[in-house]
């Protein structure tokens, strides 16, 4: 295993943009939510704004040549500079978190791909969509169990996906929730033998539409907006049936990690984080949240790799 390497709070800002000036704060974004941040005063500015956030792309990762389906880009160390090699999959819930992860993989010396479809958690549930886009999120799955087939060099896979939503087709007998969380049990069962550790992320809070009207109102009167804009936590965590289905599995290869305490309280969530937007619509992260995530990210995965070793 490798040894826990901190990242330090001044590269987890770094985003896919310029990170504002502010930004360079040791408690800006998710480290507002730190213990170490305890009594810093509440900040009246958001970086992105609303509405540029709505512009904005995820975090860089470079296309793999010559990979067309599924559809494959990198991140990290170079592949050939790599103590390990790990793997990012799901739908686009997923995919914003691929900023902190990032900042994980290059802090840990890890070559990373990142393997996403929009609207497709990874599972084996019919998703609920219309048309060409069911058959074409069914067909995605299946070209990335034959990429991991001819991929024995990835170890770890990270997956996520939104939770709510659409949802699945349900099975006879089966809510929804219960059909998606047998439908990741059955899709984590297909990974071959070479992938050694399984981390399920849970899902991010959500938020209202009129969230961002909310918050250009409050940064004009000068009130805080994650205070302001804030929704109740039990409204804006939807339960998530990853982490269900992950509870099923065995210890020693599957490990959960929960990051909600530096999105929301224990009564209220937060659309506003030390100055950071949190998300950029009503459910994605902007890449600017997510790699201010990147340290605490990485400290959960160090303590879910020794679960895994505990388990053993």
């Amino acid at each position: 295993m490798l040894a826990r390497l901190a990242i330090p709070l001044t590269l987890a800002v770094i985003a896919l943009t310029a990170a504002p000036a502010h930004a360079r704060d040791a408690c800006f974004g998710a480290a507002a939510r730190d213990p170490q941040c305890a009594g810093a005063s509440a900040s009246r500015s958001v970086s992105p704004s609303p509405a540029k956030a709505r512009t904005l792309p995820n975090s860089p990762c470079t296309p793999v040549p010559g990979q067309k389906y599924p559809p494959v880009c990198s991140f990290g160390v170079p592949e050939a500079n790599a103590g390990d090699t790990i793997a990012l999959v799901g739908d686009s819930h997923a995919g914003h978190w691929r900023a902190a992860l990032a900042q994980v993989a290059s802090a840990k010396g890890w070559h990373g791909f990142s393997i996403t479809h929009t609207s497709c958690p990874f599972q084996m549930a019919v998703r609920d969509l219309q048309g060409d886009r069911r058959g074409s999120c069914v067909g995605w799955k299946w070209d990335v169990f034959t990429w991991f087939a001819l991929h024995p060099e990835v170890s770890t896979v990270f997956v996520a996906g939104l939770t709510g939503g659409s949802g699945v087709v349900a099975e006879k007998g089966k809510s929804a929730f219960q059909t998606s969380e047998q439908g990741y049990l059955d899709a984590w069962s297909n990974f071959p033998d070479t992938v050694k550790r399984i981390v399920v992320i849970r899902d991010t809070p959500k938020f209202l539409h009129d969230t961002d009207t909310c918050i250009e109102r409050a940064v004009k009167r000068r009130k805080d907006p994650g205070s302001v804009c804030a929704r109740p936590r039990k409204d804006a965590l939807d339960p998530d049936p990853a982490i269900a289905a992950a509870a099923k599995m065995p210890r020693s290869r599957m490990q959960t990690v929960d990051l909600t305490r530096y999105f929301c309280s224990a009564a209220k969530c937060f659309p506003v984080i030390g100055g950071a937007l949190v998300l950029r619509d009503t459910t994605h992260m902007t890449g600017v949240f997510s790699a201010s995530l990147g340290t605490f990210l990485g400290r959960a995965v160090d303590d879910a790799f020794t679960r895994m070793t505990q388990s053993n």
